[in-house]
């Protein structure tokens, strides 16, 4: 099985185009770092119409994915797929728009951010989930493409961080998890974020995560119409429109291509 393997800021992705496939599976398999390829997630590319599926390295399928939608038009335009540098994308959160701004910097719309609970699968009768209280932190959730709770703290590196990560993201109120951001206030133009993905764990980026901190932050006024969210590898900038349409500016970039061979799956002894 032909497969490339591209990043935006760390957070990697596996692409292959569609097939016959097991996909739920062929994630568990292809993203596994020891006896797969490697990588947060995986990408399945479907040429006419152009669609982007996407699937957790745990198997599970997620609606959409902001690096990963630069990671795929990355992919689409290095194969000749596309020859425009705007086209639009079908993804399970909808249509998305990208722009290619060239040296590998994509812009994406990622439309407008909703606070419906249902839509996020929260336990709430409440209108919005904004500022509740859960763990010892107040926790905010926002639609950007996937579901997301937002956390403001001191310091994203500190031990309450790294603990709270996995408790948030399955806790009860989640009926399906959710991707936990937690940010810290550099200035108005500035966010510094760590997120912990449903599906997959810490991960070096989250493009959709941004979009979600910028949200809460500019509600909170913590910043204007625009900031730079940092993370481990680089920064992405985020903006609302006048019309509240948020857009995702960030790189996209190969790493390799190759051959999948599979092989008998090891089951865990210990």
């Amino acid at each position: 099985m032909k497969f490339a393997k591209y990043h935006g800021l760390g957070n990697d992705f596996i692409i292959i185009e569609d097939g016959p496939y097991d996909y739920s599976q062929l994630a568990v398999d292809l993203c596994d770092r020891h006896i797969g390829v490697g990588a947060d997630g995986l990408i399945i590319v479907n040429r006419e119409p152009l669609v982007m599926g996407f699937y957790n390295m745990d198997g599970s399928e997620g609606t959409m994915c902001g690096n990963g939608l630069r990671c795929f038009a990355q992919y689409c335009m290095d194969n000749g797929i596309v020859t425009a540098d705007e086209f639009i994308v079908r993804t399970k959160a909808g249509l998305r728009k990208m722009q290619y701004l060239g040296n590998n910097l994509w812009q994406t719309s990622l439309g407008k951010p909703e606070f419906d609970p249902k839509l996020m699968d929260i336990a709430t009768k409440a209108p919005q989930f904004i500022n509740e209280p859960m763990l010892g932190v107040r926790v905010s959730a926002v639609f950007t493409g996937t579901t997301h709770a937002v956390v403001f703290v001191l310091n994203i590196n500190s031990a309450e961080v790294s603990d709270l990560g996995e408790r948030i993201s399955n806790h009860s109120l989640f009926l399906k998890q959710t991707n936990v951001n937690f940010v810290q206030v550099l200035d108005r133009m500035n966010f510094s974020v760590r997120t912990y993905e449903r599906g997959v764990g810490w991960t070096l980026a989250c493009g959709t995560g941004a979009a979600a901190g910028f949200v809460m932050g500019h509600l909170k006024d913590y910043c204007d119409d625009a900031v730079n969210i940092h993370f481990a590898l680089g920064h992405l900038h985020v903006q609302q429109t006048e019309n509240g349409e948020l857009l995702l500016t960030g790189p996209a970039e190969k790493i390799c291509t190759g051959d999948f061979l599979k092989t008998k799956r090891l089951k865990r002894l210990i």
